[in-house]
């Protein structure tokens, strides 16, 4: 708990600053006039596409846990997955891997076992937006080379992963290092179930659960834009969503504010002609709708999950 605190801390510190900047540099009078012609009508279902796209990863992280033959009742599971989204503001979103802690607590399964599910959940994160990218780069007539690069990152660090001649090098080095060389057992685990749920069929499989959920969050993304009006294609909005979303991630910061909201805004007024009023005010509003919202959900998680298993060991 203490260190979400600080993530998240460090994340509404980061964020307000963001927001101010943006908020000067569209106008103050600009952003306000924008909100007041916002739609709240449409807040539940925006919400509620969201909530869904959640459900569709959590049948993800099933299937993964499935192949890695760890088993943990349902109820208890669904509040370990909602638990890890508390992390969605940590860097890439890896500090996820606190749900292998907790499927530890539940099952007994080593957190080595179960953390490459959190990375496949990633990876397959970024392939299913990289295919919507595609999407709407196809049909808007736009370049698709910004994707290609994408899809190449992530099938680099894919065939890392999966690397045994790197996995044991990486072995070899941790041994030589005087603070991590406890972590050097728990490699073999990591690299095999790295290994099996980065394989061809389970990648297809987390790649076609994340292209249906991420579509139900564009779905949200697009109503964000209906409800001010703005009159964009759909695959215009998504692909300005997918991109910024996936430099969000590439660039390691917290919940990659910054870099997301940058994409974002600078994509609406260069790509979909908005003013900056409306660019920032849709960007503000699909930053609420996805990234804060994962967050207060995560929290929710979290404390369901302590009511349910008690504190995670204190070694972890």
């Amino acid at each position: 708990m203490e260190r979400l605190k600080r993530n998240l801390v460090l994340a509404i510190a980061l964020g307000v600053g963001v927001y101010l900047v943006l908020a000067i540099f569209s106008g103050f009078g600009d952003l306000r006039r924008a909100f007041d012609g916002f739609n709240y009508a449409l807040v539940p279902a925006i919400l509620g596409l969201v909530l869904l796209s959640y459900v569709g990863r959590f049948f993800r992280w099933l299937y993964y846990l499935k192949l890695l033959k760890v088993s943990v009742p349902l109820g208890i599971n669904a509040a370990i997955f909602a638990s890890g989204l508390s992390m969605t503001i940590s860097p890439g979103k890896f500090g996820e891997v606190l749900k292998s802690v907790f499927v530890r607590q539940a099952a007994g399964a080593p957190v080595a076992r179960t953390a490459p599910a959190v990375v496949a959940e990633r990876a397959t994160d970024g392939t299913g937006m990289v295919a919507w990218g595609f999407l709407g780069a196809f049909a808007l007539g736009i370049a698709p080379s910004t994707m290609v690069l994408f899809l190449a990152v992530a099938a680099i660090g894919i065939a890392i992963l999966r690397s045994k001649r790197l996995s044991l090098l990486a072995e070899r080095a941790l041994h030589r290092m005087p603070l991590l060389d406890r972590l050097a057992p728990h490699l073999h685990d990591f690299h095999a179930s790295s290994n099996e749920l980065l394989g061809a069929r389970p990648l297809v499989v987390g790649t076609c659960i994340s292209f249906l959920s991420w579509g139900l969050e564009c779905c949200g993304v697009y109503l964000c834009a209906v409800g001010l009006g703005v009159e964009r294609p759909f695959l215009l909005i998504v692909f300005v969503f997918a991109t910024s979303s996936l430099i969000g991630v590439l660039s390691m910061l917290p919940g990659g504010i910054g870099a997301v909201e940058a994409g974002l805004t600078g994509q609406f007024v260069a790509v979909a002609g908005l003013s900056a009023g409306l660019a920032v005010a849709l960007t503000l509003l699909i930053r609420l709708a996805t990234l804060w919202f994962a967050t207060l959900v995560g929290i929710i998680g979290l404390f369901a999950v302590r009511v349910l298993l008690g504190d995670p060991p204190p070694e972890m």
